[in-house]
């Protein structure tokens, strides 16, 4: 069966999204802590 491309780019979103916000405020959080 084919890959439906839709639901693999959204299934990859939703995990790689709040992974990201997730680091994003720990870089900030680490940048604003250090200064």
């Amino acid at each position: 069966p084919r890959i439906r491309y839709d639901k693999l780019m959204y299934l990859v979103w939703k995990s790689y999204l709040p992974a990201s916000l997730c680091f994003i405020m720990f870089f900030l959080g680490v940048k604003l802590f250090l200064l």
